[in-house]
């Protein structure tokens, strides 16, 4: 064994020993209590993994010879539809639930909710942490109130008890953790015990839709962070096939959504379309939502916005084009307002900017704004490309390749995908 490679298995086993420690307790409190039932234990395991704004086209632009393997003894889908608006939470929560965000809940990454008069933020871990946000039923869920044992590191919904039910495993999101720990950890939940070890595993990647945020798409940065990751997802595969059971391992490898280049003179005030003062909460991006004070005024603002406006439209939110399944929860807001894309409204805009970032958030049946999806794993035909398929369809095929009931009235379609790329 060569030095990297020792120093690799050093670093996998440390991390997966602190991991089992840290999750001890919270092992008790999944719908599993963290033990397999006995007829779980012969079953497919299944690994989630998103890598955050990872354009399809990356896999054939980039050198990333590890994705590679995994494209060559599997299947890979042309491209994949994300859920609307093309947000990672919102995306991210569709892939796990089966569910669109108007019925999930969670209709971008912050919002605010006029029946709770509360506000959802990523970036507040209370919220992020309260299962009574989060609609539907995640993968995890499904799984461990079925008595298999689940594992989440990281997750949108993840960290927090939805029905009442946690992951048998799971980590509290920290964006500076190593890629590295990342995946160690995976493979010592691996190694446990066949009746703790966890049938169904999440694994997040945020390093892509950093470095795209930063800077041009085109920017070299973006290149070796899709580089440097694909050498992480090379140390995953090698420590898969140890396994003694790797033939029994599903890989899915997602992401939530594609990118596209915005530039400063793109973004749009708020202010300069409609008088703030009307509004009680706004929160701006690719789509924005408004709620105001009075409701009553929703026409008038959005004709306002309408009047003045030149590259997006404003929507009463019964109004939202019906393609977009975003009209029916009351989270969109009074009046929403649809950008055309790359461009971009926002309250007040005065933070220093790029001369050009990559963003997302815009219309998902842009090409700009398609998603990855690559699978492999026994069953699963290996080399074939299948035409695109949408996110809300991922949730079912996890449930089919796990031998679990899916939860009742997803919007996603059961056998979909499996009859794309089954053998």
């Amino acid at each position: 064994m060569t030095r990297a490679a020792l120093r690799c298995a050093a670093v996998c086993a440390l991390a997966a020993f602190a991991l089992c420690l840290e999750y001890a307790a919270a092992a008790a409190q999944g719908g599993s209590g963290g033990i397999n039932r006995p007829e779980h234990l012969a079953k497919p395991y299944v690994i989630l993994i998103s890598i955050d704004g990872l354009k399809p086209d990356y896999l054939d632009r980039f050198d990333l010879p590890n994705l590679r393997r995994v494209i060559t003894r599997g299947a890979r889908a042309r491209a994949m539809i994300p859920v609307f608006p093309s947000l990672t939470f919102p995306n991210h929560y569709s892939l796990v639930t089966g569910l669109r965000p108007a019925r999930h809940g969670i209709v971008a990454n912050s919002f605010y909710d006029p029946q709770r008069k509360q506000k959802y933020s990523l970036n507040d871990e209370n919220t992020v942490a309260d299962g009574s946000w989060y609609g539907g039923e995640p993968i995890w869920v499904t799984a461990e109130t079925q008595g298999m044992v689940a594992a989440c590191f990281f997750w949108p919904g993840s960290e927090a008890a939805i029905r009442g039910v946690h992951p048998s495993l799971f980590k509290k999101y920290v964006h500076t953790t190593p890629n590295g720990e990342r995946v160690g950890a995976v493979l010592g939940w691996l190694r446990l015990a066949a009746e703790r070890r966890p049938h169904l595993i999440t694994l997040y990647f945020s390093a892509i839709d950093s470095a795209s945020h930063q800077g041009p798409l085109a920017a070299p940065a973006v290149a070796k962070a899709a580089q440097e990751l694909d050498i992480v997802i090379g140390q995953l595969l090698n420590g898969l096939e140890a396994l003694p059971f790797r033939e029994n391992i599903n890989l899915l490898i997602t992401s939530d959504h594609g990118m596209v280049d915005t530039t400063p003179a793109r973004v749009i005030a708020m202010e300069s379309l409609i008088d703030m003062s009307g509004v009680i909460e706004s929160y701006g991006g690719p789509v924005a939502s408004l709620h105001l004070r009075d409701p009553a005024r929703a026409i008038q603002t959005r004709d306002q916005i309408n009047a003045r406006l030149t590259h997006g439209r404003a929507y009463l939110r019964h109004e939202i084009p019906e393609r977009f399944y975003y009209r029916d929860n009351p989270r969109a807001g009074d009046v929403v307002v649809i950008m055309d894309e790359s461009w971009i409204l926002e309250r007040a805009p005065k933070r220093a900017r790029a001369e050009s970032w990559g963003q997302h958030g815009w219309d998902n049946m842009l090409p700009s704004m398609r998603a990855t999806f690559v699978a492999m794993g026994p069953g699963i035909r290996p080399g074939v490309t299948v035409d695109e398929i949408e996110n809300i369809d991922v949730y079912p095929l996890m449930t089919e390749l796990l031998g679990l009931r899916p939860g009742a009235g997803i919007d996603g379609r059961p056998g979909r995908i499996l009859s794309l790329i089954s053998r």
